[in-house]
């Protein structure tokens, strides 16, 4: 029938060509001109020194972060931690569990995977105290390589271990390839891993060691395994000349030719090639460079100070940073080193050569946790400080506590952005006072860096706070 007339919709006397542009859209006057377009808002890149995202674990008990490995073709992060302590603020721990967490997150920080293995002694005697340390490292093909100690029984998927030194290697979806249980006695003090999937362990021994498959090691050296998990050969690092002398290595790092640097601490009379060196009875620093039949590159010691290096990084052209702590004074580079009566931390810089680059002392009132440089020659330096940080160094302004910092270094080893993560004062618990560390530190091929650690205060990681449960593990990017 239609509509009525009166509700009929008008019809012009002459429509518009399509596309003639005459039509007038709403809210534009003119009919001749278009509307302008939509703004996309504008994005602002993050400033140098911001939190890109931070990410955090734990259970209801304490729990510790203990490494970190960057998988150099995803970018994808390896972590491992201990989670479960019960006791750990008793004077004497007794936890007859925690659990060994092997994570795979991305670069953006989202978990890919995560398994969790239960390390368990008997709960008797009291005296028994399951416990594990271990450090990974990118196998090259998109897995994890670990290297460790057990105090009691785990089963990584392969069978139980116990009680000792073990190697392991994961698949990139997180299954277990292989776990072996080492046969000589040893303590794993840090791992990597080179292109070829090879695992490189920093170690020390009572003595001569039985690394399997006929292969020796000295009482402090370093033990290669093959990428399916055969111990291939084995070097030594320093030679004790005295009765208790000897070298601890504490970090390694491999370089694409094959050669490994190594840093930690040495005691009594060393030989390190044909260098004998007399360190100090709580240990002198050293940082040395082996070549990749096991032969020494060279060596750079400091017998007249005390301390150790902590951490030892290398770039792509094979130069070496390490950090550490020392009381004494000692130069490199030309600068001179002088340290107070407690230790201060230090940073040094060495080409793939030896040739002494620089050097800083970051303060008397400031740890070094770990170093790491990039390729463009940049140092980054991760510790704890009691005071405010000015011209790369700790101040005179205190800061009340130990805060967690940062600071970068270009080329030539002058001091650029420093930041401060600042928490709340430490609170006493039981035999503990204060529970945190950041045992892991990398810089991105982007220049980012990632730090990986674990507190039990209250912190402003550049998010919102974190408050943790009791001691819990962290791990952050941050843009530079």
């Amino acid at each position: 029938m239609g509509c009525p007339p009166d509700e009929q919709p008008s019809i012009p006397g002459e429509l518009p060509p399509p596309g003639s542009g005459t039509q007038t859209p709403p809210g534009n006057e003119n009919p001749q001109t278009q509307p302008p377009p939509v703004k996309e808002p504008e994005v602002v890149p993050p400033a140098s020194g911001a939190t890109l995202w931070f990410a955090k674990e734990g259970a209801a008990q304490d729990d510790l972060a203990l490494d970190l490995a960057v998988d150099a073709t995803t970018g994808d992060f390896f972590t491992a931690a201990v989670h479960g302590y019960d006791d750990l603020d008793a004077r004497t721990p007794t936890d007859d569990a925690v659990d060994l967490v092997l994570t795979r997150r991305s670069g953006a920080g989202q978990t890919l995977w995560t398994h969790a293995y239960d390390v368990r002694v008997e709960s008797t005697p009291v005296e028994l105290r399951a416990d594990v340390r271990a450090r990974v490292a990118a196998d090259g093909a998109g897995g994890m390589l670990l290297a460790g100690n057990i105090q009691g029984t785990v089963d990584l998927g392969t069978g139980k271990l116990s009680n000792g030194a073990i190697v392991a290697r994961l698949s990139a979806d997180g299954a277990t390839l292989w776990a072996h249980r080492v046969p000589g006695e040893l303590t794993v003090k840090d791992v990597a891993a080179d292109a070829e999937g090879r695992l490189y362990v920093a170690y020390t021994a009572p003595g001569t060691v039985d690394l399997g498959n006929e292969v020796k090691g000295a009482s402090a050296g370093v033990a290669v395994f093959t990428a399916d998990g055969t111990a291939e050969r084995a070097f030594a690092v320093g030679s004790a000349e005295s009765e208790g002398a000897g070298a601890e290595p504490l970090s390694l790092a491999p370089g694409a030719d094959g050669s490994v640097a190594v840093a930690g601490r040495y005691t009594g009379t060393v030989r390190f090639g044909t260098n004998v060196t007399q360190g100090s009875g709580s240990g002198s620093p050293f940082v040395a460079l082996y070549r990749q039949n096991g032969a020494l590159g060279w060596a750079k010691v400091r017998p007249g100070v005390k301390g150790s290096v902590r951490d030892v990084s290398r770039d792509t052209a094979g130069a070496v940073v390490a950090g550490g702590d020392f009381q004494g004074s000692f130069s490199w580079a030309g600068a001179s080193l002088k340290g107070a009566s407690s230790p201060s931390p230090f940073v040094v810089v060495t080409g793939a050569d030896g040739t002494e680059r620089w050097a800083r002392d970051l303060g008397v009132d400031a740890s070094v946790q770990g170093v790491a440089i990039h390729s463009t020659g940049e140092v980054l330096v991760v510790g704890y400080t009691y005071s405010w940080l000015e011209n790369g160094a700790s101040g005179t302004d205190g800061l009340g506590s130990a805060q967690l910092f940062t600071q970068r270094f270009d080329p030539t080893g002058q001091p650029l952005a420093s930041r401060l993560f600042l928490g709340t004062a430490p609170e006493a618990r039981g035999e503990l006072y204060g529970v945190e560390a950041v045992p892991a530190v990398t810089l991105m091929p982007d220049g980012d860096a990632v730090l990986y650690g674990y507190t039990d205060r209250v912190t402003d990681f550049g998010v919102d706070k974190f408050k943790p449960t009791r001691g819990d593990v962290f791990l952050l990017r941050v843009k530079y």
